[in-house]
């Protein structure tokens, strides 16, 4: 029996390389619900990092309250009349606050604490990886095996 995906890790790595696990090539993986949830996850993250990135019209509001262990993000686009709430956990958040900060957003940085959750995470997903190279466009997760 083969042991149960890190579900953390799988969030990580479908949100910063949406692509990096092909369904068609590894349709058993998906038929594991942790990596079902895992992607809906993924795309969760990466839908909030786009209405904070403005696809759907300049923020309003945006709040920030980190708790242990959680962080609430709540926002509002007035131009589609959206409100939103979403409670993620600190890797979760670490995410959304790399990619929106890497997309222009305004009030959302990672710090190092964030980098190290996301460094972390992938280095459980596969050994060797970090976030330098993905930064640098070097992915080669896709590649091993």
């Amino acid at each position: 029996m083969r042991p149960a995906p890190d579900r953390e890790a799988l969030v990580v790595g479908m949100t910063l390389v949406p692509g990096f696990v092909s369904r068609n090539r590894n349709f058993a993986l998906f038929q594991n619900p942790e990596v079902r949830r895992a992607r809906v996850r993924a795309a969760l993250l990466r839908g909030i990092v786009g209405q904070l990135s403005g696809a759907q019209g300049p923020l309003a509001t945006l709040s920030i309250v980190r708790r242990a262990g959680t962080c609430e993000l709540s926002y509002r686009v007035p131009g589609v009349r959206l409100q939103r709430r979403a409670l993620l956990t600190e890797t979760e958040y670490a995410c959304v606050a790399y990619l929106a900060c890497r997309g222009g957003v305004a009030g959302l940085r990672a710090d190092d604490g964030d980098r190290a959750r996301i460094d972390a995470a992938l280095r459980r997903l596969v050994e060797g990886s970090s976030l330098a190279e993905i930064e640098a466009g070097e992915i080669p997760l896709a590649e091993r095996r």
